[in-house]
């Protein structure tokens, strides 16, 4: 496939580092640029001449601080505009449609199949594109890794918007908080909402289990140093990116019992889930004891992550829908 140059834009490393990485891995020429506004994009784009526009979440400050200038210079530059809308399918009415109203791209990549029609009625074409594994970020673990954390957990708060992760918090994370079995946890703003944790979920997070923010690059070490991992997820209906890199490192994870983990995933064989406080306690327990079954598992998961849940796999996928594009904007400039 002929490279492309690409002008990659968003102001989070954990999608430059992954999908960006991914992409360069492919032989693309990609440019990372990690500012929404409209003069430094036109900037960048007049000197790089690329063929595509990826963009990629939304700005901290919220939807209507996105740029409403990149329709006119794509068209003008003759780019395709690529946004993958990474809040679907929780966040589509508060941050995935208003941003993509303003962005205006020429092909959407959700991350939920139902969010698909939803933009169609918008007028806007779109296309399935899930999360995935980076393998050059996330190199297997092995029976020699260093384990020194019984327990850890990676995952900012996202206590202000009711969702899934609620409940899949108070069936895996909450309830080892509560027996005062140390687990780590990285992640923002665990301390601010201490009043919150123990007004709502009666706990408290003792401060030395909170590490704070772990830098996207350091994570892979966290999976391998740790016996057992937490999937929390945000929705039953979909996974988290930390779910396929957890698991594409063959660490071994204790996650909530969605039916799209289940889908997607062994369980038994290359996932182990929970549907209750009391079954995470009891597993908890029993998997503590047993490293060779969570070697075990943990090799499965991998494999199965390689075999159908890496960006090269997504990306095969996508490139047949840019080509056509790309003859359909050559036909229209001649």
């Amino acid at each position: 496939m002929e490279p492309y140059k690409i002008l990659f834009i968003t102001e989070l490393s954990n999608y430059t580092q992954s999908l960006g990485d991914a992409l360069k891995q492919q032989g693309h020429a990609v440019y990372c640029l990690p500012s929404w506004e409209d003069g430094e994009i036109a900037a960048a784009a007049e000197r790089i001449k690329p063929d595509l526009l990826i963009t990629v979440g939304c700005r901290e400050e919220g939807p209507s601080a996105m740029p409403v200038r990149l329709r006119e210079l794509c068209d003008r530059l003759h780019m395709i505009h690529l946004y993958w809308a990474t809040e679907d399918k929780i966040h589509y009415d508060r941050i995935s449609l208003p941003v993509v109203q303003r962005l205006k791209p020429d092909l959407i990549l959700t991350l939920h199949p139902d969010c698909i029609p939803m933009y169609q009625r918008h007028g806007f074409s779109a296309i399935h594109f899930n999360f995935a594994l980076n393998p050059r970020l996330f190199p297997p673990k092995t029976d020699l890794s260093r384990e020194i954390y019984d327990l850890s957990f990676v995952g900012t708060t996202h206590l202000e918007v009711r969702t899934y992760r609620y409940t899949s918090l108070k069936h895996l994370l909450f309830p080892l908080v509560k027996a005062g079995i140390r687990t780590e946890v990285w992640g923002r703003n665990w301390q601010k909402v201490r009043q919150q944790l123990q007004e709502e979920f009666g706990l408290v997070l003792p401060p030395e289990w909170d590490h704070g923010f772990l830098p996207f690059e350091r994570t892979a070490e966290v999976y391998h140093q740790s016996r057992i991992m937490l999937g929390v997820q945000n929705a039953e209906d979909q996974v988290t990116q930390r779910t396929f890199e957890i698991l594409g490192t063959g660490a071994f994870m204790i996650a909530s019992r969605t039916p799209e983990l289940m889908r997607l995933f062994r369980e038994g064989e290359e996932i182990v889930l929970s549907s209750s406080p009391e079954e995470t306690l009891e597993l908890v327990e029993y998997y503590l004891r047993h490293p060779e079954e969570r070697l075990r598992i943990g090799m499965k998961a991998r494999a199965a992550v390689m075999r159908e849940h890496t960006f090269e796999h997504r990306l095969t996928m996508l490139w047949p829908h840019v080509r056509k594009r790309m003859r359909m904007m050559k036909r229209s400039v001649i």
